[in-house]
């Protein structure tokens, strides 16, 4: 991934995680109190922290193998998820405030980010299956 890309990438990511991050807690701070808890902002610093370790793994596997493969995408999921899980357990054991809560929006959390990484793949996948189009189409020339 070049260096623009990977900003972009990055500020998106940013860009998405600032975005949901305040306007759910000010949801849940304004219209719902009931439902805040103080450690609401750890899961957007949790997800945007796992995002910039995933996108930097990827792009090392794509710098070692020229490509990033369908089932290294799903063992990054795999981990995230596993993470997640962890952060959860950890927030029983060490917190206990209004789990519940907790669990719901670290697994909305989740399944937004989980969208925007499929989006993200699919792009990739499109740009690279029409950069293989391109260049079958550029063999098939000579």
């Amino acid at each position: 991934m070049s260096g623009r890309l990977q900003m972009r990438l990055m500020g998106w990511i940013t860009f998405i995680n600032a975005s949901v991050g305040i306007a759910l807690g000010g949801l849940l701070y304004t219209i719902w109190p009931e439902h805040y808890f103080t450690w609401y902002p750890s899961i957007p610093v949790f997800y945007w922290l796992t995002a910039v370790a995933m996108t930097y793994f990827l792009d090392r596997v794509k710098k070692k193998n020229g490509d990033v493969t369908v089932t290294t995408f799903m063992l990054v999921r795999f981990c995230k998820f596993t993470l997640a899980i962890v952060f959860l357990w950890l927030y029983a054991v060490l917190v206990n405030e209004r789990l519940k809560a907790f669990g719901l929006t670290l697994m909305l959390f989740y399944f937004i980010y989980l969208g925007m990484e499929t989006y993200t793949i699919y792009l990739f996948e499109k740009k690279r299956m029409k950069r293989e189009k391109r260049e079958n189409e550029e063999l098939s020339q000579k």
